[in-house]
């Protein structure tokens, strides 16, 4: 090979990684505009955007399995549920697993105090919930505020859902 080629050709191979590395560089730099776009903090006065990262943290805490006499008439009725707790954050996961006594106790006395047309309606399951999640809440120093009054704090049970749910 004459030298001229030998340079042509070192000068094409230095051209093919300077084009290489140009196009690694630009990629690298889109790959990090793509990210900091995606994963950028919200604003700090959004509040939808509060809340859609508060159901993103959310953490679910199974109890144990309740089944309990109803308050009917003869007491031959019982009820058997399955409840998980939707919480806000693992830190009221911790609060819970500490005040659990306390909390299955609330539930397993409103359970109790249930008759069985109560809870074969869909709107008494949906009561029910509501009224574990205050029950739960309460336990954990949560207060609801009086009728009409705005919240000082959200209740950290943010929802309570029935694995299973057998009236006999």
């Amino acid at each position: 090979m004459s030298q001229a080629a030998a340079q042509a050709t070192k000068k094409n191979a230095g051209k093919k990684w300077t084009l290489i590395i140009g196009a690694v560089v630009v990629l690298m730099g889109a790959a990090g505009a793509a990210t900091q776009f995606l994963v950028r903090p919200a604003a700090a006065d959004d509040p939808t955007a509060e809340m859609q990262a508060r159901k993103r943290t959310r953490v679910y805490v199974p109890l144990e399995q309740f089944t309990v006499n109803l308050a009917d008439e003869g007491g031959e009725r019982f009820a058997q549920v399955g409840i998980t707790l939707e919480v806000l954050d693992e830190r009221t996961d911790k609060a819970i697993k500490a005040h659990m006594p306390a909390i299955r106790n609330s539930v397993l006395l409103l359970l109790s105090s249930k008759q069985t047309g109560e809870l074969l309606t869909l709107e008494g399951k949906k009561q029910l919930a509501e009224q574990i999640a205050r029950k739960a809440g309460g336990e954990l120093g949560w207060t609801e505020p009086p009728e009409g009054a705005a919240a000082q704090r959200a209740n950290p049970v943010a929802a309570v859902h029935f694995s299973h749910f057998i009236v006999q």
